[in-house]
């Protein structure tokens, strides 16, 4: 009976169990379990393991730590699976852990650092392959030494292993290790010799943990690298993880002896730590010498860290997206904990590669999903054979390891950018300043303004090299010429520009833009290109500042007259009631004179800013290259930079108000709202370029400013004179062709018209002139006269009135503003259609007439042809 009750409970208890009926799978973990006390060892296997939480277990510094968390993430990935019905249905996934370094002993969680390769692959494999055959995957953390046998086996087993922080580039050997791939990019040896060739270094020195599988690995790796971009290695060290004072004093006296300056650290976290301590003791520490290693390293919270600020590191790439993912996670494992992670920032839980064991963990099951077997057969190993790194190449599968899509080469890596940071005094504040490819191999980001070397500097240290180039700009180098050519070419513009301006200043055209003002602006950019000369020779204290001031004079010689003549269109036409002579004669004088009181306020501001901000000449290194640059002297008070940003912003300021404020001037000759707005955004858009090659300063800054002041002076000669000149040469061609150009051609027409007066005849009937408005349509009409080439640039909407006219047979079209008329023959009127709400007119010029909609168009057409059949029938009569 009793037995009877017991079967019965158990068959509702499995009835109650959704997943009672899954197939059960085991994934394995192997870590550093001899760093945590408390667990149950059998062999390899350890048991009696915890989620929860032990100060007194657990040292977030040390091996059990690193082994705690990533367990935390192995767990949380596999809760995932089970819980997502499109990853291995009918399946439950569960975790066997595995030591690769034996039973606890307590010095594991600080001393331990790999030396269990034997036990690893004797014990450890052995028990996966033939005593746990439930295992059919493996995740680890091992060290690279330890992993070596492991890794052969479990592949010769055709076992996948996943691996976050193994990496020696053994392991992208696939036909030692074919089942053994990464989520991390392993390309640091790659990494680091493209930012030493980036900062075009040709020398450098090799310090490597020679008892190491990683350090071997490492400098096999660099020494190729370096060798593909050419830069010499000039000493190659190796030394035992627990070097000596004989060790050490040999390294100092080979550092020494071969001058380098830029040394690389290729091993372990402990023994990179160990090696940079020595620094200062061997005197190969500040401004003259740069540190790089291959391997970030953890700091106990009291460690002074000012003893290894500027030493420059690979690190995972903290992206602003990736960050708030990761923390995601953080908060998961904290919750599986029952306490939050005692970790100082997020930095510290990706630099723990937590982020990369939940993937590794999640693409293995997600791979397994991807066969589509029968569950039982996966749980047999039965599908042993598929499951080689290629299974897991391209999952399509979006983790925390990277803010993309998750993929692998064909070594079995992770296809991830290398980030580059140099150490701080502040844990968790290290600066990031580069980024490489995916592929490792090139830099393709770069911060030049972050100050990442010793001595709190940004400027790249020299090599140590003997022969210093100095490079300067003059007529010997391209730079040099094409600076001179183009101030050249844009003083010979402005120039030319004002003497346009002067000779056809009777044009209604130039009378309308305010002649005085516009020789200001040529003045202004005479400035600017006048500027540029300056830049060409080794520069003085004296042409530091007057260059500075002379494109600040251009500036104000610009936007002040722009402003100014404007602020009196919108006076004088921005209202309905009209003005008289008078009161417009003052309001000229007033603008004006406000306009010449604003520019000596403005010169004066700039000339005592500029004297107080003390700019001088600045010798700076490039690699084997010096020269020189301007720059301002450190100053105690930002008074003169301020009020000189100030007064310069309210130019800028008012250019834009009265840029707004022209809007309401209706007659567009006189409106100058888009060159305004254009102005300005040129403006503005040079001081932000300016201001971000300041901070990320190179030979070449000074070239591409030249460049830049070129282009945007360029610009607003060309928006500000452009359109008139067509216009004006346009109307002067026109009248050469409309009237007699000599003397003989005015005596044959006055001949021609003499012999149709004598032929006159009262039996000839007189032609017929007529008109009519064309208003039916609009009763103002908008349009443009469309231009061919670069004068499409300066095309422009205007507003006219339209009109009909013809005489005899003669028929045409005009349009009238208050400056002029633009006239075209039509000879079939029938095939203008309307397009778009427009009509578009063709004829010794090409108009194009906007109306307000289809309609609108469709009754200007309809007002067109009822005139021409007016006119045609008057003639019929």
């Amino acid at each position: 009976m009793t037995m009877a009750l017991a079967i019965v409970v158990a068959v509702l208890l499995l009835a109650l169990d959704p997943v009672s009926g899954d197939t059960n799978i085991t994934v394995g973990f192997i870590s550093n379990y001899c760093a945590i006390k408390y667990l149950v060892f059998n062999r390899s296997l350890a048991t009696n393991a915890t989620p929860f939480y032990t100060p007194e277990v657990i040292n977030v510094n040390g091996n059990s730590g690193w082994t705690y968390y990533s367990e935390l993430a192995v767990l949380a990935a596999i809760d995932h699976a089970n819980s997502n019905p499109s990853i291995l249905p009918g399946v439950r996934v569960h975790l066997k852990r595995f030591t690769d370094c034996g039973e606890f002993y307590p010095e594991a969680d600080v001393e331990y650092y790999g030396k269990s390769a034997g036990f690893a692959a004797a014990i450890t494999a052995t028990d996966i392959v033939d005593v746990h055959k439930d295992v059919i995957g493996v995740v680890g953390n091992e060290f690279s030494l330890t992993a070596k046998g492991i890794g052969q086996i479990l592949s010769n087993a055709q076992i996948p292993y996943c691996a976050t922080a193994t990496s020696s580039s053994r392991f992208s050997d696939k036909n030692m290790y074919p089942y053994f791939w990464r989520v991390f990019a392993n390309s640091r040896s790659q990494s680091l010799a493209a930012l030493i060739s980036h900062w075009k270094v040709k020398k450098v020195a090799i310090i490597y943990e020679k008892d190491d599988e990683l350090g071997f690995a490492a400098l096999r790796t660099m020494k190729i690298s370096l060798s593909e971009r050419k830069i010499n290695i000039v000493s190659i060290t190796g030394l035992n993880p627990d070097f000596d004072s004989q060790a050490k004093e040999m390294m100092n006296t080979t550092l020494h002896r071969t001058d380098i300056r830029y040394i690389l650290v290729l091993g372990q976290p402990y023994f990179v730590r160990s090696v940079l301590l020595t620094r200062e003791e061997m005197r190969l520490s500040g401004p003259r010498y740069v540190w790089v290693t291959n391997n970030g390293f953890l700091t106990d919270p009291g460690f002074d860290r000012t003893r290894l600020q500027g030493v420059i590191g690979p690190n995972v790439c903290q992206d602003a997206e990736l960050v708030e993912r990761v923390r995601e996670l953080q908060q998961d494992v904290s919750r599986r904990a029952l306490f939050e992670i005692p970790l100082r920032s997020i930095s510290n839980f990706i630099e723990m590669s937590v982020q990369n064991i939940y993937d590794c963990t999640l693409m293995m099951l997600v791979g397994f999903s991807k066969l589509r077997v029968d569950p039982v057969t996966l749980s047999r190993r039965q599908v042993q054979d598929k499951m080689n790194f290629t299974l897991f190449q391209d999952l399509n599968y979006s983790g925390y390891s990277d803010f993309g899509k998750l993929t692998l080469n064909d070594e079995g890596n992770a296809q991830i950018p290398v980030c580059f940071v140099s150490m701080t005094e502040v844990a968790g504040k290290d600066i990031l300043f580069a980024r490489t490819d995916n592929a490792g191999n090139q830099i393709v980001e770069y911060d030049h303004s972050q100050r990442i070397f010793p001595g709190n500097s940004s400027i790249i240290p020299s090599d140590g090299s003997i022969e210093i180039i100095s490079f300067g700009y003059s007529l010997r180098n391209s730079e040099g010429i094409a600076i001179v050519c183009l101030s050249v070419v844009g003083l010979l513009a402005s120039v030319t520009g004002a003497a346009f301006l002067y000779k056809f200043q009777k044009s209604a055209i130039i009378r309308a833009s305010c002649l005085p003002e516009m020789l200001l602006i040529c003045f202004g950019c005479l400035c600017a290109y006048a500027a540029l000369l300056l830049f060409v020779g080794i520069p003085t204290s004296t042409v530091c500042n007057s260059r500075i001031l002379l494109v600040l004079f251009g500036y104000a010689s610009i936007t002040i007259p722009l402003v100014c003549k404007n602020l009196m269109m919108r006076w004088l036409f921005g209202q309905e009631s009209s003005r008289k002579i008078e009161a417009i004669r003052k309001a000229k004088a007033v603008h004006r004179f406000s306009g010449i009181a604003a520019a000596f306020a403005y010169v004066a501001v700039s000339v005592l800013s500029i004297k107080e901000l003390k700019f001088v000449p600045m010798e700076v290194l490039d690699g084997n290259e010096s020269y020189v640059m301007c720059a301002m002297k450190v100053s105690r008070s930002a008074t003169p930079m301020n009020v000189l940003y100030i007064s310069t912003g309210l130019l800028w300021v008012t250019l834009v108000v009265a840029a707004v404020m022209s809007t309401k001037v209706r007659l567009v000759e006189y409106n100058e709202t888009n060159q305004m707005v254009l102005v300005a955004l040129f403006s503005g858009i040079t001081f932000v370029l300016i201001k971000a090659m300041g901070a990320a300063a190179n030979r070449f800054s000074d070239f591409k400013v030249c460049i830049i002041i070129w282009i945007t002076t360029t610009a607003i000669l060309g928006t500000m004179l452009g359109g008139r000149v067509v216009d004006v040469m346009q109307d002067h061609f026109s009248e050469q062709v409309s009237f007699p150009t000599s003397m003989q051609d005015c005596h044959n027409n006055n001949s021609r018209h003499s012999s149709s007066v004598l032929n006159f005849s009262p039996r000839k009937s007189i032609k017929m002139y007529s008109f009519r408005i064309l208003d039916k349509g609009m009763k103002i009409c908008v349009f443009k006269i469309k231009r061919r080439g670069i004068g499409m640039i300066f095309e422009k909407w205007m507003r006219g009135i339209a009109s009909f006219h013809s005489l005899g047979s003669r028929k045409w079209i005009c349009i009238t503003t208050l400056q002029k008329s633009y006239c075209i023959v039509i000879d079939d009127a029938t095939v203008m259609t309307c397009t778009s709400s427009s009509v578009e007119i063709q004829g010794s010029l090409k108009i194009t007439m906007q109306l307000e909609d289809d309609a609108a168009c469709q009754l200007f057409l309809d007002d067109l042809h009822g005139a021409i059949k007016d006119v045609e029938s008057r003639n019929d009569n």
